[in-house]
């Protein structure tokens, strides 16, 4: 269990400049006692700003922004975050400074601080290290029986070749990316959840037992795998 907060963000925006409008916004917010709750809000902003969206992010723009007494002026909207990000909690997202960067930018715009943690949590970099860990401990495992490891040694330059593919990555942590509403601030914050949890639930334990090599020091290999190639 953690004694800080964690705060799963991601946002949707205008552009990729810094001077582009955040127009969607959720979190997951993860307590101390491994409770949590979910926060979800539309954000007016200048719609002009949205002419340059490529596709299909322009589209996904018209169909799902919701204008009116639906969408909160960027003052409240501001006031809203910094509280829901208050505390000092730990920011985990794809690539989540994009996303701290803006949401600083629309605190300040409106006389407020950012509140989380300096240290941010990068799942995608997270998985680049975790898949380097993982695929050499299977390799030595497998070496250690005297089981071919040839394709396992290639796992961490095919899976962390740059640049980094975020669905390759989370393909290796075992986390589809295509069960998630992708592009949309709250599905992106739930795949980033996915993929986090991942990588913190004892995940080395878990893909050693179903490559056949996680049964203890004790054991040698099972009656099955003797003598075989392709193991």
């Amino acid at each position: 269990m953690t004694k800080s907060r964690i705060a799963f963000v991601d946002t949707e925006t205008t552009g990729l400049s810094l001077d582009d409008d955040i127009w969607e916004f959720a979190a997951i917010i993860r307590e101390p006692d491994g409770t949590e709750h979910e926060h979800h809000m539309f954000i007016q902003h200048d719609y002009a700003k949205c002419s340059a969206l490529p596709e299909p992010f322009l589209s996904d723009h018209r169909a799902r922004f919701a204008p009116g007494e639906a969408a909160k002026p960027q003052a409240k909207a501001a006031r809203e975050i910094a509280e829901i990000l208050s505390g000092h909690p730990h920011i985990v997202g794809a690539v989540p400074n994009f996303d701290t960067e803006r949401i600083a930018i629309l605190l300040r715009r409106h006389g407020l601080e950012p509140g989380w943690h300096y240290h941010l949590i990068d799942v995608e970099a997270m998985a680049v290290g975790w898949a380097h860990g993982v695929f050499r401990q299977c390799a030595d495992q497998l070496a250690a029986r005297g089981l071919p490891h040839d394709v396992v040694d290639q796992g961490p330059t095919l899976v962390t070749a740059l640049p980094w593919n975020s669905d390759l990555l989370s393909g290796a942590l075992g986390v589809d990316p295509g069960a998630f509403d992708r592009h949309t601030a709250m599905g992106d914050v739930r795949w980033v959840r996915a993929q986090y949890d991942a990588m913190t639930k004892a995940p080395v334990r878990e893909l050693l037992a179903k490559v056949h090599v996680g049964h203890g020091a004790d054991q040698g290999p099972r009656p099955a795998e003797e003598g075989r190639a392709d193991a």
